[in-house]
């Protein structure tokens, strides 16, 4: 199982209009089409949340240390398959 963490480049409100960091982590078995689930995820994410977003790959550490500055991030889950999982954060930039 591979994991892959994207970023969105521009800053995502969340309900309380407060700017925050998405961050995506994508899982998907290893033998899987990467390209199709690159381009599944983006799609999922920009219809979720706004079709001007361009989302880039971090490293883990990268991520968690946005979700470590919000303890209290929203998260919520897309489904695109029944073997690829997407779990969204949203921190909020303080």
């Amino acid at each position: 199982m591979a994991t892959v963490y994207l970023l969105a480049e521009e800053p995502v409100q969340n309900d309380q209009r407060q700017d925050c960091c998405l961050i995506v982590e994508v899982r998907a078995p290893d033998d899987i089409d990467n390209q199709w689930v690159q381009q599944a995820v983006e799609r999922a994410i920009r219809e979720k949340f706004g079709q001007g977003l361009t989302l880039w790959s971090a490293n883990e550490d990268e991520a968690f240390h946005y979700l470590e500055t919000d303890p209290d991030a929203t998260m919520g889950a897309l489904n695109l398959s029944k073997t690829v999982s997407v779990i969204w954060n949203l921190a909020r930039i303080v």
